[in-house]
């Protein structure tokens, strides 16, 4: 449901599955995994309130203790600590069940390589989990995270044969916004069906061209409008009708605000990034709010006209 709150309390999702009371989760070890890959904030090491509190629901267990939410998605705005969160539950994932098998994707292959060598691997190096995953570089058979345990966390790209038969637990969608349609998905769904497994989609609001992950969050929000479960949505936004400019809006709905993120940044960027954009990007607003009107006459041709 719909939440809020004022300007002296935790940022709150503004869309949020209501949580099962009193189920069980795996959020404690996603918290100690990002402790020991050397994540801290002002608060001090580890994850956010935010994270911890998107673990807890995305990671409930039902009564058998399996997930309770066979797909999650969560919406949140840029710079907000998502893509420490993400890593932190996956290599947790990894380790809490051997032989668990995760694949991860990015908006390209590249974005997805990079973070696996450039930025998640060196961290795991020097944790105290080197002992524990190896990487794999491999053109053949692709880059990949290998645990002693015999998890495994590799990438796939939107290539609709990718990931068709292998068995999934977890399967990741990160920066959603930029896939077009739902190959990506679609190439992971099979490997899923005989497992506990989960798909997780994250990402800030989208442009025109998102039409998936748009139709996942607006899909989502009507099953919360009608009670209807089945499924997890975590949504961080503004509300249509919030002031884009005032500092009240941002406290509202940016939960890393005041932690890793400083009111004194977001109002520079405020000042020096396309409205829509900064609409998008920073408040979780779709086209049909942070660029209105634009959809009938494109803004290119908008302007090109007032210049002429």
């Amino acid at each position: 449901m719909p939440t809020s709150r004022d300007s002296s309390g935790p940022c709150k999702p503004r869309f949020v599955t209501p949580p099962t009371p009193g189920a069980k989760n795996l959020a404690e070890g996603i918290a100690r995994t990002a402790e020991v890959l050397g994540f801290e904030t002002s608060l001090g090491p580890g994850l956010m309130p935010w994270q911890h509190e998107a673990n807890q629901l995305v990671t409930e267990l039902d009564g058998n203790g399996r997930l309770a939410h066979r797909q999650a998605v969560i919406e949140v705005m840029r710079q907000q600590g998502k893509s420490v969160d993400v890593l932190s539950l996956m290599i947790a994932r990894a380790l809490r069940r051997p032989d668990t098998q995760i694949v991860y994707g990015a908006q390209t292959g590249k974005e997805a390589r990079h973070r696996l060598i450039d930025v998640w691997w060196p961290r795991i190096r020097q944790s105290k989990l080197a002992p524990l995953v190896n990487l794999r570089r491999s053109t053949q058979l692709g880059e990949a995270l290998l645990f002693a345990n015999g998890s495994m966390l590799s990438l796939i790209n939107a290539d609709e044969t990718s990931g068709h038969g292998d068995n999934l637990d977890l399967a990741v969608i990160d920066e959603a916004w930029a896939q077009t349609d739902d190959r990506l998905e679609q190439a992971m769904r099979p490997a899923m069906m005989t497992r506990d497994a989960q798909l997780l989609i994250v990402s800030a609001a989208g442009n025109e061209k998102s039409a998936y992950f748009q139709r996942k969050v607006m899909e989502a929000r009507a099953r919360l409008e009608m009670g209807i479960g089945g499924s997890c949505y975590i949504g961080y936004s503004a509300p249509d009708d919030a002031d884009p400019g005032d500092p009240a809006t941002w406290r509202a709905c940016m939960p890393a605000l005041g932690i890793t993120v400083t009111e004194e940044t977001v109002m520079k960027d405020f000042q020096d990034m396309d409205l829509p954009e900064f609409r998008r990007a920073y408040l979780c607003q779709w086209p049909d709010v942070a660029k209105p009107g634009w959809g009938v006459i494109g803004e290119d041709v908008w302007g090109a006209a007032r210049s002429a």
